[in-house]
């Protein structure tokens, strides 16, 4: 079931794509359509990078392994979006200008946490496969909790860049479910971390 369901959610993870070009085309997108587009493109990688760190979460209430299978994939999306953001913001509102995306760099240091965390997403995408992870062995878990950095960051990011009163009831909420998965991250690692010793006592010869 879970195998058969990843198609079915790889396409409707590409609707927000599929909503730009057409409002674009169609010209819905206001005055202001790079403006729009990049605030759009920052809300869909948010909420994706969510998305990506409730897998592990919902495995562990369920049971569930499945959810590990869709969790490489919500990722990846990310990085898309991301790199559409990105892409948004150097090309649509700097014209691929580098003096522009400097000055925009040094007078809006927010964009360093999210330049920075592009590059950690880079980094991220890039070992996600299979390969990888049989390569790094147990680095690969070390180097992939980068993605609660990645989480901090973006918000601090959203939360300095927002533009209007209109998108800040989006960001606390953000904000306040990135909170929750990282409380759910540091307790669930603890609960482990008591399990592993108490199992490990209970082996000792006595």
């Amino acid at each position: 079931m879970w195998l058969k369901l990843k198609p079915v959610l790889f396409l409707i993870s590409l609707l927000p794509l599929a909503r730009w070009i057409y409002l674009y085309s169609a010209q819905q997108l206001g005055q202001d359509p790079g403006l729009w587009l990049m605030s759009s493109s920052g809300q869909t990688t948010l909420s994706f990078l969510i998305i990506t760190l409730c897998m592990t979460p919902l495995r562990q209430l369920t049971k569930q392994q499945g959810f590990i299978l869709w969790r490489r994939m919500f990722g990846l999306f990310t990085f898309f979006y991301a790199t559409c953001h990105l892409l948004l913001w150097s090309g649509m509102e700097r014209h691929f200008s580098f003096a522009l995306m400097g000055k925009d760099i040094v007078e809006r240091p927010a964009i360093v946490f999210g330049l920075f965390n592009y590059v950690l997403l880079c980094i991220l995408a890039i070992t996600s496969n299979q390969a990888m992870v049989r390569k790094l062995g147990r680095n690969w878990r070390r180097l992939h909790r980068l993605v609660y950095i990645v989480a901090v960051f973006a918000v601090i990011h959203a939360i300095f860049m927002q533009r209007s009163d209109a998108s800040i009831a989006d960001i606390y909420a953000f904000t306040a479910v990135v909170f929750i998965l990282l409380v759910w991250r540091i307790v669930a690692q603890r609960i482990q971390q008591q399990r592993i010793q108490q199992q490990l006592q209970a082996i000792k010869p006595k």
